[in-house]
This record gives C-alpha cells, structure tokens and sequence, in this order.
C-alpha cells in the first residue's frame, strides 16, 4: 500500500479503515469459535462509499487527458470490484453458516482488497493532478526567456497579458497543493517559492521596461540584459523547485534505480518473445521456414544468456533444454530444401516440444533469485525456517548461514559508501547473535532467552535482506538501466511482439526518471545537457501522441515520430554511459564492472555464447576507460601501473577473442590460464583504484582540496587559474561523496555545489574590484560544502545522527557525559564534533584575538575528546581516570558554549545595527549626476561594500542557526530560505542599480530599483527579526550597553575637537538605541500583562525620550546654540543609562529559578485529634501502573529495535518529572509503554509465539488488540493535546506558545495515519501476506517514531510555558515539578 500524503487522502481513508478494523475484530472473534453476526449492514456501508468512489473516479477517467491515468485507472478498478465481489460473497455465505472458514477467509481478503484499492484509486487520482499541475508550471516556466525577445513597449504589454493568467493559475494551485499536503516542510517550500514568483513577476516587467529604454546605449543595454537574465534565472530556479517538491511524496522519492530493466529480466522477456515467434511459426504458419529458423537461432543464443546468469538447478535445466532446441535447429538446417517433408514434420514436432516445454520453465523461473540479492533472500528463508523450528544449531544450518553470510560479505565488498558499511554491520551482529545462540542450547531451560535471541536474529536477517536488496539495485550501472529502455523501445518500434504500447510507454517513464535522478549528481554541463534531452524527449514523445490521436495517421508518420522518439532517448543513454566512465563514482562502477566480468568468466565456458562474450568485450572496454580516467587525474606511479593494468587486460581479452577463433590450437591448460590472468589484472586493478578513491570516500581528499582551494581564495596566490581549478576538486569531491546518500543530504550537497560553480563563473565575469569579495564568499561556500558533506556522511550510519544546533547537541553531549560509568558513544563524540565545527565557524567570522581565543578553545575541547577517547580504550584505566576525563571535557565543552553565546551576541549587534545604510548608500550613488568622471568609480565601491554587507547579514545569521540558543526548528528553516532569498536578491539590487547608474533619469529604471530594493529590504528585515530570536535578549542588551556605552564616550571626546567625527558617532549611538528598541518592542509583544511588562514599557518611554533629546542636544551643541556646555553629555550618557534600565529589568526576569535544597526540613506537625485510616486507594490495572524504569541504562539499537528505541527516549522524557498532578506526563509514559508492546508485535507476532517464548509472549494475543491498543494511543494523544492548548491559551509568553503549537502541529495528523495503518497493519497480517505485513509495520515504525517525537517535543515545550504561568497557579492546570 503507498504512502497517503494529502489531508483528502486520509480524510477519505479513515472512515473506510474505521469499518475494515471493525471487520478484523469480527474476524478474529470467528476465528475462536464465535458466530459470525450479520454484517450486511456493515458491507453495504463499506460498499456504498466504494461505489461512489468508483462512479467519481470513473467519470474523471472518461474526461481526463492523462495517459497514465487512463492506463492504470481499469487494472486499478478492477481490484477495487473484486474485492467487492469477495465481501459480498463472505456476507452470503456467513448469514448462512456464521461459523464458515471459507466465509471468513473471503471477508478477510476482501477488506484488506477494498483499503488497499481505495488508496490506490485516490493516489492515481492525485498524481494525475499534479502532473496537471507540473504541465502548467513548465509552459509558464518555458514562457520566461521570451521576454528577452520583447522590444517595444506594445510588445511588453502583450506579454504581460499572457504571462499573467498562466501564472495566476499556478501560483493557486500551488497553494491549493500546498494546503493539502501533510509533510509540513514540503508545503512551507512551495508556499514559500509561490510568494518567490509573485515577488519576482513585477521585477521581471520592470527589469524589461528597463531593456526596452536602453536600446541605443551599449553599456546601458548590457547592464539591463545582466538584470534581466538575473531575474529570469531566479524565477526558473523558483518554478523548478517547485516542480521537483510537487512530484515528492516522501523524502526518498526518486532515489531507487529500478530493477525493471536487471539483465536477467531482460534476457528472460527476450527468451519469452523469441518462443512466442518461434510458436507463431511451428503452430500458425506465419512465417517462412527462413525466418522460423533465424527466430530459433535468436532464441538459442537469449536461452543460453539466460541460463548462464540463473543459477542452481534451474540454470541447468533451462540450459539442457536450449541445448536440445540448438541440437534440432542444427538438424533442420542440415535438411535444407533436400529433406523429406516427414523428417521437417518430425523435427518440428521436436522443436515445438522442447519450445513449450522452456517457454513453460522460463515463465516459473525467478530469474531475479540468481542475483546475490536474491541468493541472500534464499538462504534467509532456510534461516527463517530454522529459527521458526525451535531445532538446535545444526551442521547444514551452519553452513546455510556460512553461505548466506559470505555472499552478503561479497556484495558489501562490491557496494561502496554507507551501503556497504551497514551490510558489513548486519553481517557482524548475526554473527555475534549465532554464537550467543550456541551458549543458549547449552543452557538448560532459558526459553526466554533462546526465543528472544531468535526474535532479535530474524529482526537483523530482515535488515540484511534489504539492505542487499537495495545494494543489488546501486551496482546495475544507470547507462545500462537507460539503454535497456532503448532497446525495449526500438523493438517497439519495429513492431516487435515481444513489447507492446503499454510496456514501451513503461520503458520511457523509467527511462525518464532515472535519467532525472542520476541527473543530480553530474556535473554542471553534463546535467544542463541531461535536463535538454529530458526536454527533447518530452517534446518526441508528445509529437508522437500527436500524431497517433490525429484524424488519419499514415504509417509513414507515426514511424517518423518514432525514429525522433528513439534517436533522443539513444542520446540521454550516451551521455550518462559516458558520466559511468569518466564520472565521480570510478571506484563504484569499477567494482561493479569486474564483478560480472569475472562472474561471467567463472559460469559461462569460452565462446560458449556470442551475446556473453560481447557483454565481457563491452565491460571490459568500460573497466578500462574509466581506469584510464583515474590514472590522467593521478599522475605517478599509481596512475602508471593503472595504465599498464588496462593495457594488459584489453590483451588478454584479445588473446580470449583468439581462443575463440582458434579453438583447434589451444589446450585447455591455455583457455584456463587465460581466464585466470584476465581475473587476477581485474582484481588488481579494481584494487589500485580503490586505494586511489580512498581517500575521497573518506573525505580526506575532500579536506585537503578545501585547504588548497583556501589559500587562493584568502590570498589570490597562485593566480585565478589555479584557484578555480582547485575550487572544481573540492566540488567534484563533494559530489563524490553525496553519492548514496540519503536525498535530503544529497539535495543539500548538489546545491551547495551548484552554487559554488555560479560563484566561480561570477568570479570569471567579474573585475577585478569585485573579485576579493567573490573570493570571501566563494572560501565560505566551501566550508559550507565541507561541512554538509561531512555531516552527511557520518549520518548515513544509524546511531551517529546528531541535531543541527548547539542546543540539540547539548542535550546529546550532556546525555553522554552525565554517565556514571564514560564509555564510548558515536552520537556523542559526533555532536563534540559538531559543536567544534560551530564554534571554529564563528571564531573565523569574528577574527581578532576574540576569534582566536575561541579558536584556541575549540582545539582544547579536540584534544580532551581524544584523551578521553584513549582513556576509555586503554583497559589498565581506573573508573577514577575515566570520570575525572569526561568531567574534564564537560568543562570545557561549557566554557566554550558559554563563549560563543556571548561573541554571538556581540556579533550579531555589530552586524546588524544598521542593514539598510550600504543599500541607501549604492542608491545614492546610482542617482548621482553623469557629469563627474569619478562617478563609476565610486558606484563599484559602494556596490562592493554592498555586496560584502549582504553576505556578511548571511554568514552570521547561518552561524546564529548553529550557535545560538533558539530550537525552533521551524525558524532554523526559516532563516535558511531568508539566507537564500537575500543571497538571491543582491546581485538583482547590484545589476539594477547599475541600470539605474547608467540612467538616473529613467522612470521605468528608478521604478524597477524600488522593487528590488523594497525585495531586498523585506528579507533583510525578516532575517535580522529571526537572528535576534537566536540570541538571548538579556546578551544582546548586555552587548548593547557596552556598545553604546563605548561610542557615547567617543562622542563626548570628538565633540570638543572634531564636531563632525563626532556627529557619526551619535548616529551610531541611535542606530543601536533604535536596535534596543526593536528588541524591546519584540519582547513588549511577547508579553501578557503583568508587572514586568508595565516596568519595561516605562523604560522604553524613557530611552525613546532621551534619543530624542541626545538628537536636540547635538543640534544645539553643532550651531553653538547651547544655554548648557554639559547638556550634550548630559543626554549621552542618559541615553546610556535608559538601556542599561532596560538591562537590568530584563536580566532580573529571566533569571533562572533557584534550585531547590537538598534537604528539606519535615513540615512542623501541629497536635490535633485523632483521625480515622485513609481509605485504600482503588485498584488499578496493570498498565495504568508506573513500571520500574531506569533513565540510565543504555537505549535500544536504533537498527535492530526502532520503536522501542523511541520509546525509550520518550520514557527517559517522562522520568525526568513526577506525575502527580499531571495528566500530560502519565499520557505521555503510556503512550511509551503501549508502543512499546506494539513493537514486539512488530518484530513478528508468530515468530515469537511458534519460537515457544512461554515465559514472555507480546502482550499482543490477536489484531484486536493490535487495533484496540492504537484507538488507546490515539486518545492519550487528544488527551496531551487537550492539556497542551490549555496550556498555550494560558501561557503569556507567545514565543514560547508560538513553539508548543509546531510540537503539538504534527500530533493529529499522525494519530488520523496510526488509525489508518493499523487497520492496514490488521488485514496484511497472516500467513499468506508476508510482504504486505512487512510494508505495514515499516509504515508503523515510521509513525512511531514521528508520533512520540513530536510528543517528547510536546511536553518540553508545555513545560517551559508552565513556567511562565507560575506567578498565575490559578491559569496553571498541570505542575511540571523534577525529580531530583
């Protein structure tokens, strides 16, 4: 069942689901003897909500033009009608017998059928309407460029008239889509790229205006195309955003390489076509005798492919029988014209026989199975019927595992990256859990135990599966994958009966989107050159439709469109076999390309197969150019002895070739030893490459490409053309390792790239006065690359992710240090990392000797990592070395959190005191008169000193997101799009600006600079609003004071000696006066009424009353009007003192609260009568009691147990507090605990009841209980969010309201898919659905962990509001009082 990701989908869903749950629990109540009630009532429901469905989505089907939908709409609909059919007849036959077996059965299968179908139903519906709207956004898209062709203002008018609706039309639906979606930051993407484009839309005609009014003025002209060509690009990158999150459902969308087009598969189609010809001929006489025989030889040679890849038995037995088919084909030849026609009838007969008879065994065949995924899966199975059997360790069940293990540990050697690491892990903890099986059968009587050791090895035999499933995919190069496509579509053209419409148009949307996501990871011209293609192809393929769906198509045409077809889709699969050999995945594709070649060397005998020895020839050929690659970018004697290893092993493929030819000269002592020097030169090849890629799998390569490329950039040495050389390694570097990354850090990456490459081909436009500010931001750019892939890569590993921020880190530093016994800890260590990383990130954006003392603190914090990582590995280490250790590094890592915070702060008033002077000032000077020579001179200045104004605005704030004390994560996104939007908004205001330079007089440019200033502006405002939310408000006034307090006194000393100096620095004095009061007034308005509140608004009257009177004092002092010579000073240092009022206000309300006393003195009882006993509390049940739980002990493996491991930190959130009197904390706790039996369940209900786990069975006996415990979860849910919006209602701090409403956001709409899943979860389980029980509970899993995520989140927040409200206890209803 597919992912529901839009609020109609699982508004329609959930009622279904509701009744096929009730349905389960009938079921199930049957199943133990009950009579089953009379459930037409039910069914009818079911039914009647169906049918509507099915008569809406029938009509939609008639009047829709989407190709897709009307393809997949009759197989889907189909589903949806059997499974009504099947309910129908379980409710005839259960009315009459209630107890029927086969009626329970049908009902079973028909609910599951009716949830399934719906779904599928509503998901071709809704990708039908995206498409819709993907189609729209790419005619508007395509509509940009055209405005470069407008040259007159008539011209310009037309175009705006048809631009406008176009794009009115998509920025509603958009919206409309938008709304609709359930992943949160999906839809924040595309409002925000919507309110990009109808920013954009008046830029655009104003930026034409200005291109129209140049004309005649060369310099003018170029400077409006440069604006011009700036606003088209950013609209497109807008609109392709757009496009690319409209076609996601989930974030690896996209990601896999199908295995549609495996060799194999293809190989088997093409044996299954050839015996369908072959029949055609033998049976139906419809070809000659000649063209019979050329099928049949065709047939042999796919027959003897097919059986050289499949092996086991299978392989052999299609092999006998090829070899019979070739034995009568020779036979038939040999006749000729000459033979009798009893002996052809007789041949025939044969022939037929031995056709049917491997048209039979190729269609039972799992040709797939061969692949070492599918040898894994194998053996997985005779492992899962081994730990199912309860049987002891045998010696055939050793050496099953023996073989399943090494065939894994072969396909992690041949899969790169994270993949292959993960495989390995698998691989170890099987083992580890094997020899811990073996001292379990020693054991006399732990059932327990021996049962929980075979759960946790059928959890990690299923980790192993698809992990080598996935693998198996990676190695299948995407060239081979987009030529198979090819081939499938030139049959098709040739009219071939082996691929009909249906499959051709399969073969060209796969060949569509694998293309589109290799695309990502080419370089810059090979992806603009893919993205073209992509585009012709499109435009082929709509030809052809055209051309079919005419009135009269002739065949002449329609095979014409095809040939354009094909010849486009033939170039895509050029280019990217081409990306294959030369691209940055060489050590991948090397790896990939000897393992078949010496896969085929092994199976198949020398010349046995023409199509084999072509397939070794062309690998080969690959192998060899790609190491040719390697050893040009790897001069020395590495890079020679690749060389001198792909000219061996092209020669003894050719002395292969002259075996082959000469099979009466050779021995077979030659044949095997050319085979073996054909293996060993590959091996030692792939191996040489290997050690050479090392390096940049590791990212070593990366940093030290960083370090040389930084040298250029702060310097310039080295001159340009070795800089920007060095620039393109670290992005081909970079790219290399987003590979096989998940899609959010590989997205993240590939942009980081791809803006890096734009800022190196800026730098090479650009002159020289701009080209050190380029440099800055380029040496920037490249940290952020380092870092993103660093981070990435690290995070591909379960269990070593860590938060983004100091913050989050914090809470995973503080978890690991706080440990009464240090060990070693991968999440640890890589958030002490991280935390080094920030911090030496904002030290280089401080500089001076503040950034170097922090600078100096970090590497205090490295080497206390490594020494406490030695401590821990040395055994001779006392407890006492190891605590004294981690409390030496805790320290540290405090002190420099501490340190950042305060530099941030003063960073942050630096920066940001004035963010809109350099723009004024580049205003100015590009309205200055032409007449003075020096005036070009002085407008590059200003708009350089602009352009290092704005990025320096965004290199604090992306320090800020990582520093800084906010964790609203929506904010951290927040601030990332207003990076990106200033970042885009600059060079619009530099290019406009120099129009308006070049033309101070023009309307139309004066005009087209308000709007892309006011654009700028606008982001610049929402960006320093977000930073300031990032710094404590008592730092920033602390900042503040000492700031303010500095310039005052410098202006009261220039007063008396240079009046003007003087007056810049009162200026300065207002400007961070004008920044206190903003801060003020944000935090005025994040206040309810309270005393507090009244203090600080007096405060604020104040100050504003003493700028203004500092203002007056100036004047007055500058004119010589003055009554007072102290009165300037006077109003100084008031000005000074107001802020240091606001400080001090401020800084007594956030105080932290005292902590409580260790001991606290008994209560004085005061002598009163004697009472009666206190009436015993009520019994409860046994899941409404707090079990024993220890915080400390170590979490779950995130791998192997993912729900408890959630749970886990869930419950470590609810111990911190005591649940008297808090509703919200027990909801919390049983949520934790109830998902914690549903993960038992998760693991394998029958696994662990037929392993005979007596002693500890999952609490779960039947899917009654599976759905009964959701509807339970699904109420403490609405119970924690009832208290939450009690809480928030209450709470007069609106921050921290505005935070508990994005933790609680998420909770409802998880909860509606929890309803959903478990009803799915319900009717998928059983014995005959093992892969939809398998897709269920990975759904469960992922809304598990979403679900108490977003809970855990939920109770920290309400806990911070709970603390705001205690000078209230009256609006608090829940105490959130610690444990100690």
């Amino acid at each position: 069942m597919s992912a529901f990701h839009t609020k109609t989908i699982a508004s329609v869903l959930e009622p279904v689901a509701q009744q096929v749950s009730h349905l389960v629990v009938l079921y199930e109540a049957g199943q133990q003897g009950q009579a089953m009630p009379d459930l037409v009532d039910n069914i009818q429901l079911v039914l009647t909500c169906v049918s509507n469905l099915a008569t809406v989505a029938e009509s939609t089907a008639k009047q829709s033009n989407d190709a897709t939908f009307i393809r997949d709409f009759p197989s889907a609909m189909d589903a949806v009608n059997n499974s009504s059919t099947a309910l129908n007849e379980a409710v005839l036959e259960l009315r009459t017998d209630p107890y029927s077996s086969k009626g329970r059965r049908k009902l079973i299968t028909g609910a599951k059928g009716i949830l399934t179908g719906t779904c599928d139903l509503l998901l071709m519906y809704d990708e039908s309407e995206v498409r819709k709207i993907v189609k729209n956004c790419e005619a508007v898209r395509s509509y940009f460029p055209v405005c470069l062709e407008v040259g007159t203002l008539e011209d310009l008018s037309f175009y705006i008239k048809n631009l406008t609706p176009g794009l009115t039309q998509v920025c509603k639906a958009v919206k409309n889509r938008a709304d609709e979606l359930l992943h949160k930051p999906y839809a924040d993407i595309l409002r925000r790229e919507t309110e990009q484009l109808k920013k954009f839309a008046p830029m655009l005609i104003g930026a034409s205006k200005s291109l129209i009014n140049a004309q005649g003025n060369e310099e003018l002209t170029n400077a409006a195309h440069q604006n011009l060509d700036t606003t088209i690009e950013k609209m497109n990158a807008s609109m392709k955003e757009i496009i690319r999150v409209l076609l996601m459902k989930d974030p690896d969308y996209g990601k896999k390489i199908i295995a549609d087009f495996h060799p194999l598969a293809l190989a088997k189609d093409a044996v299954m076509a050839d015996c369908n010809r072959v029949r055609d001929w033998l049976k139906h006489g419809k070809l000659t005798d000649a063209e019979g025989l050329k099928c049949a030889t065709e047939l042999i040679s796919a027959g003897k492919e097919l059986a050289a890849g499949v092996s086991g038995p299978k392989g052999e037995e299609i092999g006998e029988v090829v070899k019979a088919i070739d034995g009568i084909v020779n036979d038939l030849k040999n006749l000729g014209d000459a033979g009798s026609e009893t002996d052809k009838a007789a041949l025939k007969k044969a022939l037929l026989e031995n056709v049917e008879k491997l048209d039979t065994l190729v269609k039972n065949t799992d040709v797939l199975a061969s692949t070492p995924s599918g040898a894994v899966s194998r053996r997985i199975e005779d492992a899962k019927r081994w730990a199912k059997s309860g049987d002891n360790l045998s010696s055939e069940t050793n050496a099953n595992f023996s073989d399943l293990l090494t065939t894994s540990r072969a396909v992690a050697k041949a899969t790169s990256g994270k993949e292959g690491a993960m495989i390995e892990k698998s691989i170890d903890k099987i083992e580890e859990l094997l020899q811990e099986a073996g001292r379990l059968e020693l054991e006399i009587g732990n059932n327990k135990g021996k049962a929980d050791n075979r759960a946790r090895i059928l959890a990690w035999l299923a980790q192993l599966n698809n992990q080598v499933k996935m693998a198996d995919e990676k190695n299948i190069l995407p060239s081979e994958v987009v030529n198979a496509g090819v081939g499938q579509l030139s049959e098709w053209a040739k009219d071939s009966p082996a691929v009909s419409d249906a499959n051709a148009h399969h073969a060209y949307n796969k060949v569509l989107e694998v293309s589109k996501a290799v695309s990502e990871g080419l370089s810059k011209a090979e992806r603009d050159q893919v993205e073209g293609l992509i585009a012709e192809v499109g435009e082929a393929m709509e030809s052809y439709q055209a051309v079919i769906q005419g009135p009269t198509p002739t065949h002449a045409a329609i095979k014409k469109s095809q040939a354009t077809l094909l010849q486009a889709v033939h170039k895509i699969g050029t280019v990217l076999e081409k990306a294959d050999m030369t691209g940055d995945n060489a050590a991948e594709n090397v790896t990939t390309g000897v393992e078949r070649v010496c896969d085929l060397v092994d199976a198949n005998k020398v010349g046995a197969s023409p199509k084999v020895e072509q397939s070794i020839r062309q690998t080969v050929d690959k192998v060899a150019a790609i190491g040719k690659a390697v050893a040009h970018h790897n001069p020395g004697p590495e890079g020679d002895r690749i060389n001198e290893l792909c000219d061996n092993v092209k020669h003894y493929i050719s002395q292969r070739t002259w075996v082959i030819n000469n099979p009466e000269k050779v021995t077979p002592e030659m044949v095997a030893a050319n085979s073996a020097n054909i293996k060993d030169a590959l091996r030692e090849l792939e191996s040489k490459i290997t050690a050479v890629e090392q390096d940049r799998d590791e990212g070593t390569e990366l940093v030290s490409a960083v370090s040389a490329a930084q040298q250029w950039a702060s310097t310039g040495k080295g001159g340009d053309a070795q800089g920007t050389t060095a620039v393109g390694k670290v992005i081909s570097q970079s790219r290399y390792l987003a590979r096989g990354l998940n899609t959010r850090d590989k997205r993240e990456i590939f942009d980081l790239c791809q803006e890096l490459e734009d800022l190196i081909d800026e730098y090479n436009r650009a002159p020289e006065g701009r080209k050190r500010a380029l440099r800055s931001q380029i040496a920037d750019k490249m940290n952020a690359v380092k870092q993103a892939a660093r981070k990435a890569n690290t995070s591909a590993v379960p269990g070593t992710e860590t938060a983004g921020g100091l913050p989050e880190c914090s809470e995973i530093i503080d978890e690991w240090l706080d440990r009464d016994e240090p060990i070693r800890s991968k999440a640890g260590e890589r958030a002490v990392e991280d935390v080094i990383d920030m911090a030496a990130a904002l030290a280089k954006n401080i500089g001076g000797p503040v950034g170097e003392a922090i600078k100096a603190q970090t590497e205090k914090v490295a080497k206390l990592l490594r020494h406490l990582q030695d401590v821990i590995d040395d055994p001779k280490s006392t407890p006492e070395q190891k605590r004294a250790a981690q409390a030496e590094l805790k320290e540290a890592i405090t002190e420099l959190k501490k340190a950042c915070n305060d530099h941030l702060a003063s960073k942050v008033v630096d920066t940001y005191v004035d963010i809109t002077g350099p723009i004024m000032e580049l205003q100015a000077a590009a309205l200055a008169p032409l007449a003075p020579p020096e005036k070009a001179v002085k407008f590059n200045a200003k708009a350089a000193d602009f352009s290092l104004h704005a990025e320096q605005l965004c290199r604090v704030a992306e320090v800020a997101t990582d520093v800084g004390c906010d964790e609203d994560p929506h904010r951290h996104d927040n601030i990332k799009l207003s990076i990106e939007a200033l970042r885009d908004a600059t060079p619009m205001v530099v290019y406009s600006a120099k129009t308006l330079s070049l033309n101070p007089d023009s309307e139309s440019a004066k005009e087209n600079f308000d709007l892309v200033k006011q654009q700028w502006v606008t982001e610049a405002v929402r960006l320093r609003t977000d930073v300031d939310k990032c710094v404590k408000p008592t730092d920033f006034l602390v900042e503040s004071e000492r700031k303010c307090k500095e310039e005052g006194e410098a202006a009261k000393a220039l007063m008396k000696t240079s009046p003007k100096e003087a007056v810049v620095k009162v200026a300065m004095v207002q400007k961070i006066t004008n920044r206190v009061l903003e801060v003020t007034d944000a935090e005025l308005e994040n206040l309810g009424d309270c005393e507090f509140r009244v203090k600080l608004v007096n405060h604020r009257a104040n100050l504003q009353h003493a700028i203004q009177h500092a203002g007056q004092a100036t004047n007055e002092h500058i004119k010589g009007q003055a009554t007072d010579p102290a009165a300037f000073d006077k109003s100084i240092t008031e000005v000074h003192m107001n802020i240091s009022y606001i400080k001090e206000e401020m800084v007594g309300f956030y105080l932290p609260l005292p902590p409580l006393p260790e001991l606290i003195p008994p209560p004085i009882v005061e002598e009163e009568e004697e009472k009666p006993p206190a009436r015993p509390p009520v019994p409860v049940d046994s899941d409404e009691e707090e079990d024993a739980f220890d915080a400390s002990a170590p979490a779950p493996d995130p791998v192997e147990a993912p729900i408890e491991h959630a749970a886990f930190k869930l419950r470590q959130e609810t111990a911190k507090y005591i649940e008297e009197d808090n509703d919200m904390i027990a909801a919390a706790r049983k949520i934790a605990q109830k998902f914690q039996q549903m993960a038992k369940y998760t693991k394998g209900r029958r696994e662990m009841l037929e392993l005979g786990a007596t002693e500890e069975k999952s609490e779960f006996s039947s899917m009654t209980d599976m759905i009964k415990t959701c509807k339970e979860i699904i109420a403490l849910t609405k119970n924690i969010q009832k208290h939450a919006a009690m809480i928030s209602k209450n709470c007069p701090d609106k921050r921290l309201v505005m935070s508990l409403a994005n933790s609680m956001e998420p909770i409802g709409m998880l909860s509606q898919q929890l309803n959903i899943i478990a009803s799915v979860k319900a009717s998928a389980s059983g014995k005959y659905n093992e892969a939809a029980e398998v897709e269920a509970d990975e759904m469960l899993t992922i809304n598990a962990q979403n679900l108490m995520k977003s809970v855990r989140d939920t109770v920290r927040a309400s806990e911070s509001c709970s603390v705001k409200m205690l000078s209230n206890p009256a609006a608090n209803n829940l105490q959130f009082r610690r444990k100690r």
